[in-house]
C-alpha cells in the first residue's frame, strides 16, 4: 500500500492514517508513504520520521517540492528524496494499492 500525503500537519489529520498503516504492516502487509506538497515538512521532524522507521513503514518524500519549501537539508536519513520518475515506480511496480490522503 502506498499513502500519499500533500497537506501539512498541521491542517491534516495524519494520526488515524499512521494507526491504519500500523495496522497493515502488523498484518504483514508492504506499507510506504509517499509526502509531496505540504506534507514535506513531516519529514523534517524526528519523532515522526522515528515513529514510520519503528513501524516498518517506508517514507518517501517528493524531491522538487522539498526545494520548492528550502526543505531539502533537513529531511530526516530515514525518509527517500525521489524523483517523478521514481515516483511512477512506486505506484507502478511496487505498490498494488494506493490511498491519497488529502484531508
Amino acid at each position: 500500500m502506498l499513502i500519499i500525503f500533500s497537506k501539512s500537519p498541521s491542517t491534516g489529520n495524519y494520526e488515524s492514517i499512521i494507526e491504519m498503516a500500523v495496522k497493515t504492516v502488523k498484518k504483514r502487509e508492504k506499507v510506504a508513504i509517499l509526502h509531496i506538497q505540504n506534507s514535506c515538512i513531516t519529514t523534517t521532524m524526528d519523532k515522526y520520521c522515528t515513529r514510520l522507521a519503528k513501524a516498518g513503514i517506508d517514507a518517501y518524500v517528493l524531491k522538487v517540492d522539498c526545494q520548492a519549501r528550502g526543505l531539502l537539508e533537513k529531511v530526516r536519513r530515514n525518509v527517500e528524496v525521489i524523483d517523478y520518475r521514481e515516483w511512477v515506480k512506486l505506484l507502478m511496480d511496487k505498490h498494488n494499492k494506493i490511498v491519497s490522503w488529502t484531508a
